[in-house]
């Protein structure tokens, strides 16, 4: 049926340029093929400190966070949230100290292997052992999963079994409004998505760097459409990841390296919202 009245078309709508290939090259379709990668709707954004602290600080009460504890430093009398202080003076500042906060989100289904994330942070742990015996430090994480679906169990029993001192992993569920919110605190998201047929691109890869998050993601054919080497890296096995976390949290907070250079293309990114890219898109149907 597609394909039948697909060739009389005026014009076809693609979301990638492997999509507009496939049509052109093996369904025989003519008329205009236009590419409209998807990009994050306007109010997913990088929040600001002060809003990073607002809203860990109304999170960590929650108790699917319970294992992350609020605590307040009795020697400088900062109120300390996840990853920041408030002072004194009623400044806020990102903490020193800090975890490195990656996010992941899944619907928990055999379409995601999340044996390759489990499988990376475990050997991060290792390596964080090895440092330390040797009187260096490797940045702890917090590594946050949000999602329902069927295989979240299995997985939440997996988590249970590691024994992991340098990573904190927690499964949780958030509302549409925190959702967005919880993209813009992180300083990291990972996607395990692999597409079936090669032509599509993960729209949590959208929503994470729309957010201002660099991107570490599973390769596939197409990603690199999305994931670009400026706004993140991409990974095809569990040590890869690995490696690619201890580099990355190693350079968190300072101004240059790579994921200073990251975060800046993430940044770059998302100067472009869904509206603004839409209108150009219909512009060329004309």
């Amino acid at each position: 049926f597609e394909q039948f009245f697909g060739k009389s078309a005026y014009a076809h709508l693609c979301v990638t340029d492997a999509m507009a290939s496939d049509l052109r090259s093996n369904w025989g379709v003519s008329g205009k093929l236009i590419v409209l990668h998807d990009k994050a709707p306007r109010h997913f954004r990088r929040l600001d400190t002060a809003e990073i602290h607002k809203l860990w600080t109304r999170l960590l009460a929650d108790s699917q966070f319970s294992q992350l504890q609020l605590h307040t430093s009795d020697e400088a009398g900062a109120v300390e949230s996840l990853l920041t202080s408030r002072h004194k003076d009623g400044t806020v500042s990102m903490r020193k100290d800090r975890p490195m906060l990656v996010v992941s989100s899944t619907s928990w289904t055999a379409d995601e292997d999340f044996s390759i994330l489990l499988e990376a942070l475990a050997l991060y742990d290792e390596a964080a052992i090895v440092l330390k015996s040797q009187g260096e430090r490797l940045r702890r994480l917090v590594v946050l999963i949000t999602g329902k679906g069927p295989l979240r169990g299995f997985y939440e029993s997996e988590i249970a079994r590691l024994q992991l001192g340098s990573v904190s992993i927690v499964t949780a569920w958030l509302s549409a409004e925190d959702y967005p919110l919880l993209l813009g605190s992180a300083d990291l998201g990972i996607s395990l998505h692999t597409s079936s047929s090669g032509l599509d691109l993960p729209m949590k890869v959208v929503d994470m760097l729309g957010c201002g998050a660099p991107v570490c993601a599973y390769r596939f054919s197409c990603i690199h459409e999305l994931v670009t080497g400026d706004n993140g890296l991409v990974f095809s096995s569990a040590p890869e990841l690995a490696l690619q976390l201890q580099d990355l949290a190693a350079q968190l907070g300072c101004p240059d390296g790579r994921y200073s250079r990251l975060l800046q293309g993430a940044a770059q990114f998302r100067k472009i919202d869904w509206d603004t890219h839409y209108t150009r898109a219909l512009e060329l149907f004309q």
